[in-house]
């Protein structure tokens, strides 16, 4: 059996986890996303009676126990038999590929605990009916479980994709921690922070996504790493996570809904730049722009000088991605192209589906 789950692109980000809930990667903020057509990860999974031992392969190199990936999926499955222990009753195989790079700011774990977390629904549907009804079934329960591997993976889970919210659901400053809980309370909390569709693909068909390929090679620093950096020392943080909860997301999301490219430009700009500044508070301060990234910014400035014509996002990377109206998007890649050879032009799309 095998699924192929998209990436996301954050517009509003998703930085720092609520700091007693780590583990379960509650975040302090919601986040706003498009679901991205044609970058993807596809995996296949084969399960067996068993104990829970896993096997993995990930674009075609066997992944051994003292890899970091193989830490990940692991980690990812333990949370899972813990809060479902029937599915420790099996062993797994996973083969997983990514058509995009691994870990340069694309989202790649975004795509790969998605595919993963819908292999694991589509497997279970029959092994485990009465665990698929109660836990799997769901959408927004399955983001959840997403979550449990890559906080970026839950958007990655609505199979209407388009424009994705990812709730935070628990107030970041909730004094109790999940051993400090009934259980009832701890699988309300668990599921409060889940993703959700907001707007189809179609609904902003002339909507253009531009990524370029500034740098292919793996970051110094991990996202969760560097998050956990700035929630720890970034004296302003806190600050900067209620404007963009209260301020900027419900600005989006009517910016969105209106197909108002204008504001939707200023609000992505705003939360990239936003993004970035937290990291530079950080100490020690986490850089992930590199010269180029900055000329692409000054590029994107440029052409916005008397019309919005495009606006600009970074992840945790420096590969910025470039959105844009199809009026607009020879000129926009005509300028992207003075500073970087290395562009892919695509659109929102759907979530996950079944490929075998």
């Amino acid at each position: 059996m095998k699924v192929k789950a998209p990436t996301n692109i954050a517009v509003l980000k998703y930085w720092g986890k609520h700091p007693l809930w780590e583990e379960y990667h509650i975040p302090n903020k919601s986040s706003l996303s498009f679901t991205v057509e044609g970058l993807y990860t596809e995996t296949e999974l084969e399960v067996e009676k068993g104990n829970g031992e896993i096997r993995f392969e990930l674009n075609g190199r066997e992944i051994t126990p003292d890899m970091p990936e193989f830490e990940y999926v692991g980690k990812f499955l333990k949370k899972v038999f813990k809060i479902v222990p029937e599915l420790k009753h099996y062993n797994y195989y996973v083969k997983s590929h990514n058509n995009f790079p691994t870990a340069a700011g694309y989202a790649s774990s975004a795509s790969g605990f998605a595919a993963l977390a819908k292999a694991l629904q589509v497997t279970f549907r029959e092994l485990e009916p009465q665990v698929y009804q109660k836990y799997l079934a769901d959408e927004r329960k399955l983001s959840v479980f997403a979550r449990l591997g890559s906080g970026s993976a839950t958007r990655s889970i609505p199979e209407q994709g388009g424009f994705v919210a990812w709730w935070r659901g628990l107030d970041p400053h909730y004094p109790y921690g999940p051993e400090e809980v009934t259980p009832a309370t701890f699988e309300k909390n668990l599921f409060a922070s889940y993703a959700e569709s907001l707007f189809p693909p179609e609904h902003w068909s002339d909507l253009r996504i531009i990524y370029t390929h500034v740098e292919k090679k793996e970051k110094k620093i991990k996202s969760r790493a560097g998050m956990k950096q700035t929630v720890k020392t970034n004296p302003v943080y806190w600050s900067w996570v209620d404007y963009d909860e209260y301020v900027l997301a419900p600005k989006l999301v009517e910016a969105v809904r209106g197909k108002d490219f204008s504001t939707f430009a200023e609000v992505a700009i705003q939360a990239s730049d936003g993004l970035h500044a937290m990291m530079y508070y950080t100490y020690p301060r986490i850089r992930y722009l590199n010269d180029t990234s900055e000329a692409i910014i000054e590029k994107i400035l440029e052409l916005n000088q008397e019309e919005t014509k495009a606006a600009y996002t970074f992840d945790a990377g420096p590969n910025a991605i470039v959105f844009t109206l199809a009026p607009y998007e020879n000129e926009v890649l005509s300028s992207l192209k003075e500073v970087v050879e290395d562009v892919y032009v695509t659109r929102p799309g759907k979530g996950p589906e079944v490929i075998e």
